[in-house]
């Protein structure tokens, strides 16, 4: 009897050790979006948006982003075209680091018609959508 209750014990460690590797394996392969700070607690994702009025006349908006402390570094963002959307998910950001934000509009033959750069600065490790609301591009 005490042979057998050894025996379920050491199984018991080696599948609630083969559950956290497994955990561990899942959290190294989840989307780039994603991160977590143990097995037992994940942070929270903090999903930036970027977003702006539409100009009138614009067929297509272009946005880039780069990371004020590191301006020689490739773009977290470069320079996309969106079309006629006017709200951008960011990828990962990271947290309590400023970001230069360039949205700019242009017509239907490729002329600028608007543009607006500002500086945002991410969060600490809070969860959830935060909006950076750009308004009217001039």
């Amino acid at each position: 009897m005490k042979k057998q209750l050894i025996v379920l014990s050491a199984l018991a460690s080696v599948l609630t050790f083969g559950q956290a590797v497994l955990a561990a394996e899942n959290v190294q392969g989840e989307n780039y979006n994603q991160k977590a700070a143990s097995l037992i607690e994940p942070a929270e994702v903090v999903e930036y948006q970027v977003s702006w009025y539409a100009v009138s006349g614009a067929t297509n908006y272009k946005i880039k982003m780069v990371r004020v402390d590191k301006p020689l570094d490739p773009p977290v963002v470069p320079e996309i075209s969106l079309g006629n959307v006017t709200l951008f998910k960011a990828p990962y950001l990271k947290s309590n680091t400023k970001y230069k934000v360039w949205v700019a509009a242009y017509d239907s033959k490729g002329k600028l018609i608007a543009q607006k750069t500002e500086e945002k600065k991410t969060v600490g490790e809070i969860g959830g959508i935060i909006v950076w609301q750009f308004g009217e591009l001039k």
